[in-house]
């Protein structure tokens, strides 16, 4: 979210949002328009010192609207995970619980601890969320809307946390849209944005008097913030050039009061009433306090500072505790991990069945033909769609912890890839062994070790196409057009045309066909490598050798060797270009 700018064309200087010396409290931007984000030039200044962006966010997290968590880590599993990763390995175990409880206690979420995210109400979400963040003990908390999908007294409860976090010394600034005027009079500072300029910054008991001055006076019993936003609109008079002019873009700082006024006490004070009658939830902020923020060159000199590097764990760190929350959440997901199991066995018994004993029957080669040319159209398929349609939902989860500096983006990627293999390995066997036996193919070592290792081979083929294009794509887009990947590979397989019967032009595309080399690795696996003459059931089998039925399909020159060094080659290729794609969303994201 970028914040809200100030700038001075005359200096060349610009600070970005509320300076940090107003450490302890409450800022809100009101953004009537979206701010400008190009062509504007000048420095960034911290308490008057030049900012140093990578420390600053480090000292600093990012909530955003919409609660993205989760869903089935329950309230303690997510925050042992986020303190694991956000905590400095100095810290022992006992430490960081301590931490944790003490935090979900004092914005009670303690009795919660059990409960799985996706079961939280609105405001615990929200609260949640929080308490994540205040893991690192930032200096400066920035709230996208926080109130946004809230009832009003839950949309209380969490700006008075808010109000209680900035006690303890950290600075709040969020971006809200028409707060009630209880709400509205809780914050601290004010900073109003219309056409990508700033027509008011400073106190919100300052507001009225300062609209007063341009002859804009709000009706009594007006709410406020609903009234500036009718000048910003434009309702009462084209204003904004005026009121810029008179913050002068939101340098002039005459308005800025530190008392809080009458209305916002009385805010105060119904809202702890209500906490203490028990009609809304209890909250208070950990006692944490900070010292004046300074520039980034300071903190780099102090070796004891736990954000002297990037990130506050180790790269083998992160990826140890993402595998174990990766394990944790495939346990979980019936989807990812048992429908796809139960699939692949359930399938396994029907084709079983339905192809029982051909491979023992010279007579039934073309069914057994058939039945590994749907071998590996299924485990593509699966293998793609599972990888498609889920992981795409991580992607804002990804987000919001990537950009608050909880782990890298290579560990995240290694790990859910680390972590994802053994299931889609599992899920194979359980088809390709079914299948094996029930089809009656030869009981020989090699050839049935040939086949399952081919058959993984394949699924994790289309498992590293899933996430290059579930890193590319949403869901919807990614079902519709993702097959569209593999109809060229489907059409030069060699199971609809052979590769002498097709145009000299075309053959080409057949030597770069994944399901080519899978289909020719199976086909070899169970009919290659000198295999006996076949038994015959009927009058005439045409293809009683499969050399012959080998030449008849074009594989009298395959090998198994080759159809292996290129899936692992296009494995290893995709996954590479997966991560980048990964990347440049997060970043589109961030």
């Amino acid at each position: 979210m970028p914040l809200p700018r100030r700038s001075d064309s005359g200096s060349g200087k610009s600070r970005l949002g509320p300076p940090a010396r107003d450490a302890g409290r409450l800022f809100v931007q009101l953004p009537f328009t979206e701010p400008r984000t190009s062509g504007v030039g000048g420095t960034l200044l911290v308490n008057g010192e030049v900012r140093d962006e990578s420390t600053f966010r480090k000292q600093s997290c990012y909530i955003m609207q919409n609660d993205n968590l989760q869903p089935l880590l329950t309230v303690h599993e997510a925050m042992t995970v986020a303190a694991n990763l956000k905590l400095s390995a100095k810290n022992t175990h006992k430490e960081k619980q301590s931490k944790i409880k003490e935090i979900l206690e004092s914005i009670n979420l303690w009795e919660h601890k059990k409960s799985k995210t996706c079961d939280l109400s609105g405001g615990q979400k929200k609260r949640l969320s929080i308490a994540l963040e205040l893991l690192k003990n930032p200096e400066v908390m920035f709230f996208d809307e926080p109130t946004s999908g809230l009832d009003s007294l839950t949309s209380k409860q969490c700006v008075m946390l808010l109000k209680e976090i900035a006690s303890t010394g950290r600075t709040i600034i969020c971006t809200i849209h028409q707060p009630s005027a209880m709400i509205f009079e809780m914050f601290d500072h004010l900073y109003a944005v219309a056409n990508g300029y700033c027509i008011y910054q400073g106190s919100v008991k300052g507001l009225l008097p300062y609209l007063e001055q341009s002859n804009l006076k709000c009706p009594p019993y007006h709410n406020p913030a609903d009234y500036l936003l009718e000048v910003a609109s434009g309702e009462h008079g084209d204003c904004t050039d005026t009121l810029v002019k008179t913050s002068e873009n939101g340098l002039n700082e005459l308005w800025r009061n530190n008392q809080r006024n009458t209305l916002q006490l009385q805010s105060m004070n119904h809202i702890d009433r209500l906490m203490e009658s028990g009609r809304i939830t209890p909250v208070k902020a950990p006692p944490i306090l900070f010292s004046r923020m300074t520039n980034g060159n300071q903190l780099k000199e102090d070796p004891t500072f736990c954000w002297h590097s990037q990130y506050p764990t180790s790269f083998c760190n992160q990826i140890y505790v993402l595998l174990k929350r990766t394990f944790l959440l495939n346990s979980r997901d019936r989807t990812l991990t048992y429908s796809r199991l139960t699939t692949h066995f359930g399938i396994a018994l029907f084709i079983g069945v339905l192809y029982h004993g051909i491979g023992e029957d010279a007579s039934n080669i073309l069914n057994n033909f058939n039945f590994l040319f749907f071998t590996v159209m299924f485990l593509m398929l699966t293998a793609f769609n599972c990888v498609t349609t889920t992981f795409p939902s991580e992607l804002p989860i990804i987000t919001r912890e990537h950009f608050n500096k909880w782990y890298s983006l290579k560990s995240y990627y290694l790990a859910i890839t680390l972590a994802d293999i053994p299931i889609q390995i599992v899920a194979t066997l359980i088809y390709a062994i079914v299948t094996y036996f029930l089809t009656m193919q030869p009981v020989e070592a090699y050839r049935i070790f040939s086949f399952m290792f081919m058959c993984i081979l394949i699924s994790l083929v289309a498992q590293s196409f899933g996430l290059f294009i579930g890193a590319m794509m949403d869901i919807k887009n990614g079902v519709i057009f993702g097959p569209f990947c593999f109809l060229p590979f489907t059409i030069f397989s060699g199971f609809f045309v052979q590769l002498n019967d097709s145009h000299p032009y075309m053959r080409w595309l057949f030597h770069i066909s994944f399901l080519k080399y899978g289909l020719e690795g199976l086909v070899l696996s169970v009919l290659g490598y000198d295999r006996g003459k076949l038994p015959c059931n009927t009058d005439y089998c045409h293809f009683v050798y499969p050399e012959k039925f080998l030449d008849q399909m074009d594989m009298e020159y395959a090998q198994y060797s080759t159809a292996v060094v290129f899936m692992l080659i296009l494995i290893a290729i995709i996954r590479i270009a997966a991560y980048f794609a990964l990347s440049v969303q997060i970043k589109k994201r961030s």
